[in-house]
């Protein structure tokens, strides 16, 4: 019945805030230390493996036992992570080792668990039970007596219907966050789409839209940045202060993720406005690290299915639209396509148009080299599917 039933519901994760300035310091010293027995927790049971099924674990044990900063063996008692904590933690580390054993299966490379030097992920299982909602701006978490402020709610708190699922508390460089897992009814009326549309990825310009619309984003590191790369390398290692200075440049290495995501989110969005997006399996690893090309590509646009991918090999930049043939001798400083037939336009938006043209004339899918016309298969050369 919830399977049938969630086929009609939409799934959206909302994060929100927690307002450490509304706790007090028995609240952020709780909070701080779920994260540090969960770490003390997951190092102890991946220590229990070796002669030892997980299954065996007592998730209801009340001291672990680790290494300190010195590497000595050290007892910790567990106070204040909860019982659905703590099995959530150990379910974690379940699902790591069926990763690893399916990896082994596919005879695909693998390492080995790794002990955690900081855990930054809890998920909460059950709604009303590991965590609650008591208003727009109060949650309740196990384990905590009082209430916690929280900011960011009103992204859903007046949305009819919705529904509440599992959550993850989440402990980011900038702050402590919950990440709520809801479903919502689709809606009745259908979305008007805008026409079809490709798309190219560059270096010199982001994106490139067929209809010629270009996206030039480029999200660089601060100076901030390079300040705290500059007080770490100053502070010995190991120490107190250089800890302090590696939480600051994660903080502000949070701060730039967040403007790349934001922009990549922004972008995405108004693509997808479209009713159909084609784009290649363009090669983004030697890309600048400024770029956010496989945030866009792999991670949002990937994901729906309004989009379809062409191979990496297909010729979109190469085959001339108007008489079929393959320029082979185009360079990347080549930025108007030219063609002897007298075509010529844009090199990015060429690129774009091509994607559409090149899939839809091609009813086996999106496999093999496209070329149109007789007298250009042979003269090109090329071996071209059969239709």
């Amino acid at each position: 019945m919830t399977r049938e039933k969630r086929k009609r519901q939409i799934c959206r994760v909302y994060c929100v805030k927690i307002d450490i300035s509304h706790l007090n310091e028995a609240q952020k010293l709780h909070l701080k230390m779920i994260f540090v027995e969960a770490k003390w927790l997951y190092n102890d049971a991946l220590t229990f493996l070796n002669g030892h099924e997980i299954n065996g674990y007592d998730t209801k044990i009340q001291t672990v036992h680790g290494l300190d900063k010195d590497r000595q063996p050290v007892a910790h008692k567990l106070e204040y992570i909860s019982s659905q904590m703590r099995q959530s933690v150990i379910q974690g580390l379940k699902n790591n080792m069926k990763g690893l054993a399916s990896l082994r299966e596919h005879n695909r490379p693998t390492g080995k668990l790794r002990y955690k030097s900081e855990y930054t992920s809890i998920n909460l299982q059950q709604y009303q039970v590991t965590y609650r909602f008591y208003d727009e701006r109060h949650i309740g978490i196990q384990g905590f007596k009082e209430r916690i402020r929280i900011k960011g709610a009103n992204q859903f708190w007046n949305i009819p219907d919705i529904e509440f699922a599992n959550a993850k508390l989440l402990n980011l460089p900038d702050g402590y966050y919950l990440a709520i897992t809801t479903y919502q009814n689709k809606g009745g009326e259908k979305r008007k789409y805008k026409p079809e549309v490709g798309i190219d990825m560059g270096i010199k310009t982001t994106i490139t839209t067929s209809d010629g619309k270009k996206y030039k984003v480029l999200v660089e590191e601060s100076e901030r940045i390079k300040k705290c790369q500059r007080l770490i390398a100053r502070r010995k290692k190991g120490s107190s202060n250089r800890y302090k200075a590696r939480k600051l440049l994660c903080r502000e290495y949070q701060k730039l993720e967040d403007r790349k995501l934001d922009a990549a989110n922004k972008i995405v969005h108004e693509l997808l406005d479209h009713e159909r997006v084609y784009m290649q399996d363009e090669n983004l690893k030697a890309w600048h690290k400024g770029l956010f090309g496989r945030t866009v590509q792999h991670s949002k646009l990937m994901m729906s299915e309004r989009v379809t991918v062409l191979p990496a090999k297909e010729p979109t930049t190469k085959y001339c639209p108007q008489c079929g043939k393959l320029n082979r001798d185009i360079t990347l400083s080549d930025r108007v396509y030219e063609c002897s037939c007298g075509y010529h336009e844009d090199r990015d938006i060429h690129a774009a148009r091509n994607m559409i043209l090149l899939y839809k004339h091609n009813t086996c899918g999106t496999q093999g080299i496209y070329a149109f016309g007789e007298d250009v298969r042979h003269s090109q050369n090329i071996a071209v599917q059969p239709r």
